[in-house]
């Protein structure tokens, strides 16, 4: 399982831009990579965001990401802490257009998606010197990446009920009542 996190990590991590954009809504999102699926619920605002997971990623079922902080609160809801950790390619949100190492996009056709009107994209991306290319498709008015499929079919990333809504702050912030675990944060992996 977790050589398995390790290879979605560096894929996520060569695939797309992280977040870059001023973005604030929330979706359930789901993404997939060789037969492994992480779905979530998130909420964004400016340079933070919260995924509510469906299943535990890393013994938590919420991890809130501050840029600002540079680091991730890893919500342990049994045990009532949270741990600080460093921002990883798993923690990051991908919904700009333009992706890492771009070099050719091209406008495949028009489409609804989610109830949003698209544009779906052919992008080939060279990153570390590998050619990957990807189909995906951005919401005409938002410029907001609502999908995106590796062609080889070994990656994707979707959002669906996507409502561009104000967040509120506390989205962002630990559980009130519940503490930092100090213990763990020194034997989190880096």
């Amino acid at each position: 399982m977790k050589s398995g996190l390790a290879v979605l990590a560096i894929i996520i991590a060569n695939a797309v831009v992280p977040y870059t954009s001023a973005f604030e809504f929330s979706a359930d999102r789901t993404m997939q990579q060789q037969g492994q699926e992480i779905v979530a619920n998130v909420r964004a605002k400016d340079d933070r965001w919260r995924f509510e997971y469906a299943k535990p990623q890393a013994g938590a079922m919420v991890s809130i990401v501050r840029q600002d902080r540079q680091s991730a609160w890893l919500i342990l809801s049994q045990r009532q802490v949270f741990v600080e950790v460093p921002i990883e390619p798993v923690h990051m949100l991908f919904v700009s257009e333009r992706m890492e190492g771009e070099v050719t996009r091209e406008l495949v056709g028009t489409e609804e998606l989610n109830g949003y009107p698209t544009e779906l994209f052919e992008v080939t991306t060279i990153v570390n010197g590998r050619l990957r290319q990807f189909y995906q498709w951005v919401t005409r008015n938002e410029r907001f990446s609502m999908k995106t499929i590796s062609k080889a079919g070994d990656w994707s990333l979707e959002y669906r009920n996507v409502r561009f809504t104000r967040q509120s702050d506390r989205f962002f912030e630990p559980p009130y009542g519940f503490f930092e675990d100090r213990y763990l944060r020194r034997r989190a992996p880096s």
